[in-house]
């Protein structure tokens, strides 16, 4: 899937003003795959993120906050995790 080039950037520059469907696209767009739901919390591996246990030994979670916005932290390691795994530069 291609990498939405706009949403990329929007999450960049304001992660606390992305909604919660684009953050799941745009996780869905760098290679995440989503394994389970519970509530609002949205679990998310990366066929490849083996090698990401030492930074961050935890899946990516994306949950929805109060405003209907991602909650811009999680966005945030949505980045990092990409940025580490050499999907974004």
């Amino acid at each position: 899937m291609a990498i939405d080039t706009d949403l990329l950037m929007r999450a960049r520059i304001s992660p606390q003003s992305l909604a919660i469907e684009d953050a799941v696209n745009l996780a869905r767009q760098l290679g995440f795959v989503e394994v389970r739901q519970r509530g609002s919390h949205r679990i998310f591996h990366h066929p490849i993120g083996g090698r990401l246990r030492s930074s961050f030994p935890r899946p990516l979670n994306l949950q929805q906050g109060r405003d209907g916005k991602a909650k811009a932290y999680q966005v945030k390691q949505l980045l990092q995790m990409a940025m580490e795994l050499g999907i974004i530069p």
